[in-house]
């Protein structure tokens, strides 16, 4: 026994310490991963929530410069749910004919979309006025695909780390407008 005492003295625990010290961390690790599982629970969404629905609703144009062009889009959403739903990180992207000009983000980057209801967010965005042009030239030169522009978006909600995806696709009858401004100018 005096060799126990020793030990304990020299600073090193005595095996009914470390015993001990073993059943208490491994309780704490008990508990702790306890609250974890429960923490991690209370983030994920109840089994029966559905996703709310997204999609573009408009493309308008807006102003057209010698620089740039300014477009809105409009965003729908609607909650199915008997709760709020909060949601973040909106970004889309518009293609003409298979090139991308424009990317954007909703500037408010959190936003709370209330239980049954809807909600229209409208997001402007510059377009540079060469870039289209050479679109435009394109659109008046040859056979169109059936698709002559796409928006595609994404937006998260809740808790989920998963984006939701929507888009939106329009023929060359819906450029017109711009296509009549630029041959004008």
């Amino acid at each position: 026994m005096a060799s126990l005492a020793v030990a304990s003295l020299h600073g090193r625990p005595s095996p009914r310490h470390r015993c001990r010290r073993r059943t208490i961390a491994g309780l704490l690790a008990v508990g702790l991963a306890g609250l974890g599982t429960a923490a991690c629970g209370s983030l994920l969404p109840p089994a029966d929530l559905k996703p709310p629905a997204v999609a573009f609703s408009d493309l308008s144009i807006d102003a057209v410069s010698a620089e740039r062009v300014r477009f809105t889009v409009r965003v729908e959403t609607q909650n199915p749910n008997p709760i709020d739903i909060p949601l973040s990180n909106l970004y889309f992207d518009l293609a003409i004919l298979g090139q991308q000009l424009a990317l954007g983000k909703v500037a408010e980057q959190r936003f709370v979309l209330p239980a049954g209801g809807a909600k229209t967010l409208p997001l402007a965005f510059d377009v540079a006025t060469a870039d289209l042009r050479s679109v435009l030239a394109r659109l008046v030169a040859g056979p169109l695909p059936q698709t002559v522009w796409e928006l595609k978006g994404t937006v998260n909600w809740g808790a989920s780390p998963l984006p939701l995806p929507f888009s939106r696709r329009g023929d060359a009858s819906s450029l017109r407008r711009l296509r009549e401004l630029f041959l004008r100018g």
